[in-house]
Formats: C-alpha cells, sequence, structure tokens
C-alpha cells in the first residue's frame, strides 16, 4: 500500500522545510503550496488524502486567507471530505472555532505544534478515512 498523499499550504518557508522534514522523514508524499490559490490548484491535480491549511496568507484572487480556500474545499465536488488541519499562528478561541463551524477536521494552533501532535492527528484522521 503506497503511503498517503498530504499538500502542506503555508506561505512560511519554515513551516514548509518543517512539514517536508517530519511528513517526508515518515513516507508520505508531500507537496507545498504558498498561497490559498495555489494550493486549490494543487489540490485539484494532486488529489491528496489530507491537507494542512494555514488561515494568514497573502491576498490571492477571492480566496484571501485559509478560511477562503477551507469553505472553498467543502463546496468543491470531491473534496466535501477531504481531512483538513488547520494549522494557524491564530490561537483565540473564536479563530478555532470558525474554522471548525466552516468544516475544518482539526485545529492545531502553531505555538502547540510538535512533529508528535501532527503525526497523531494525521494518523488519526487518515485511519477514519
Amino acid at each position: 500500500m503506497s503511503q498517503a498523499k498530504i499538500v502542506t499550504i503555508d506561505d512560511d518557508p519554515f513551516y514548509k522545510n518543517l512539514y517536508n522534514d517530519i511528513l517526508g522523514t515518515k513516507g508520505f508524499e508531500v507537496r507545498h503550496a504558498l498561497s490559498a490559490a495555489e494550493g486549490f490548484e494543487l489540490i485539484k491535480v494532486y488529489s491528496p488524502d489530507l491537507v494542512t491549511l494555514d488561515i494568514m496568507m497573502p491576498e490571492q484572487d477571492k480566496m484571501m486567507d485559509g478560511y477562503g480556500l477551507l469553505e472553498e474545499l467543502r463546496c468543491t465536488a470531491g473534496c466535501e471530505h477531504l481531512p483538513i488541519i488547520m494549522i494557524s499562528a491564530l490561537s483565540e478561541e473564536g479563530d478555532i472555532q470558525r474554522a471548525l463551524d466552516l468544516g475544518a477536521n482539526d485545529y492545531i494552533p502553531k505555538i502547540k505544534l510538535t512533529p508528535n501532535l501532527l503525526m497523531r492527528e494525521i494518523n488519526q484522521l487518515l485511519k477514519m478515512r
């Protein structure tokens, strides 16, 4: 059985490298996008098994941030049930609740992000698929 395909979407090169290091060493096939619009196109082409998504990103077309992309994905055929983990510097309860209300499967504040936590959440969501 081949490893799961994961798309990570974050405009910060530090997190791009972090996700590549963590997920790549675990054998996942990882692709990365630097904006919501780029991420949307990558998801359509790559058909990942899971997505990690930042909220605050550069303005791109109508999808200004991760919330916009999350909403778009939940209305896109084939993406309605795609597991999405929001990973953001925003850590207020309102930010977390908004992401969950829009259809995120999980939310990890970047301040709490560790390799173990990320792997635990990814493995849990992939088992549910």
